[in-house]
């Protein structure tokens, strides 16, 4: 049965959200200025607290958190072709217990090429190893550790079409890997979500206004798993049609709307079908803010567990509101709402459903050129209705961002 909502936080953040929000980023300097390669590195140090690390329904342990962040990004610039490395290592230490200190990381690779006035090709690779915060599952079965997942991603665009011509053709592909490297067994069988995954997408676009584009698009994902005993091998395939535009200096956005059919390899499995969509709108009402809206609704990956089944595929609608303000040359802000809605389809845990409400707020003070402080909160609550899977959580941040 589903417990009602947490609304003291929500509250509270709405309040906030007329004053407050996250950061105008530093403006840094590289440190060879003259050399064909720029270095440029940054620092984010936060420090704050964190009323319930483990997301845990009762009996919840809060601690203090210290937040290290640096990135490090190279980029260079040939003519009008550019090419970006960036790494980022991300190291959390809990006050409450050392067995929860952390260390993440995210780095990408990019590049993107201009043959000619009609032919254009973006590159990118992206390597993320991420440890989740304890979920009702690793509880459950005991786990110490939440899951550990490593995530590899290569990927490709090719668009043919001079930027204002009334026709283009854009064809993309990509490879992930998506592995873990704790709970592989017993009751997250992380195992299980382990796969190989080829895909690829074509997406024709016709002008009909100066800027206004309709599109149709067709994508395709094969999902392979490596564990022997996964039956969720399966197709993914999608049609869509839509729209997007830039309409005037203060609207832009685009909207796609479509059918997305998953079929199983497994001949005792039940084909899925949803309806897919995606849309984005930014509105600028003033230069100084700005409103960004947006919504998605797509299959996700589902995951196999030898004591209560899991599930075959978890249907996620997604929905969006932010604002960022500048109110001067120094002060800056934004509120943020994201709800996500899964509801759980086939296997053990067929019919649960999870509505996470997340509320950001923050603001930003740009005390030089190379120095922001800040202050970032978030307020989060989860109702399911799988009792052991309901939380609310709240951290609040005080923030540093260096660079050179």
């Amino acid at each position: 049965m589903k417990r009602s909502h947490t609304s003291s936080a929500l509250v509270l953040a709405a309040a906030l959200g007329t004053i407050a929000g996250t950061a105008n980023a530093v403006d840094p300097m590289p440190v060879n200025q003259d050399g064909p390669v720029d270095f440029i590195p940054t620092l984010k140090v936060s420090q704050g607290y964190d009323d319930n690390i483990d997301q845990a329904p009762d009996d919840k342990e809060s601690s203090n958190v210290i937040r290290i962040a640096p990135t490090f990004l190279l980029r260079a610039q040939e003519r009008v072709n550019r090419y970006q490395l960036r790494y980022t290592p991300t190291f959390q230490r809990y006050s409450h217990d050392s067995d929860d200190n952390r260390v993440n990381h995210f780095a990408t690779a990019t590049s993107r090429l201009t043959l000619d006035a009609r032919n254009r090709v973006n590159l990118g690779l992206s390597a993320r190893r991420n440890q989740a915060t304890l979920s009702d599952t690793n509880r459950d079965f005991g786990e110490s550790e939440g899951d550990i997942n490593e995530r590899y991603t290569l990927d490709g665009t090719y668009t043919f079409g001079a930027r204002g011509a009334q026709g283009q053709i854009e064809l993309d592909g990509s490879y992930v890997w998506n592995r873990y490297s704790n709970n592989l067994v017993g009751g997250s069988n992380n195992r299980s979500e382990e796969y190989n995954s080829p895909r690829a997408g074509a997406t024709f676009l016709w002008r009909v206004a100066p800027r206004t584009q309709l599109l149709i698009e067709g994508r395709y994902a094969d999902f392979d798993y490596t564990w022997s005993g996964s039956d969720l091998d399966s197709t993914n395939l999608s049609a869509l049609v839509g729209a997007r535009w830039q309409a005037t200096a203060k609207t832009s956005g685009s909207v796609r709307v479509g059918q997305e059919d998953k079929d199983f390899d497994a001949a005792g499995k039940q084909d899925r079908d949803t309806t897919r969509w995606a849309a984005r709108l930014n509105w600028r009402p003033v230069p100084h803010s700005q409103v960004r809206l947006n919504t998605a609704n797509s299959l996700e990956e589902g995951s196999q567990s030898d004591d209560f089944g899991g599930e075959d595929t978890i249907e996620q609608t997604t929905y969006g509101l932010s604002w960022d303000h500048e109110w001067d040359s120094q002060i800056s802000s934004n509120v943020g709402y994201r709800l996500r809605d899964k509801d759980y389809i086939g296997g053990g845990s067929d019919g649960r459903n999870d509505e996470l409400h997340t509320v950001s707020v923050g603001v930003s003070y740009s005390f030089r050129r190379w120095l922001d402080f800040g202050v970032e909160t978030r307020f989060k609550d989860n109702d399911s209705s799988l009792d052991g899977a309901n939380y609310d959580r709240n951290t609040y941040f005080l923030t540093a961002t260096l660079s050179l």
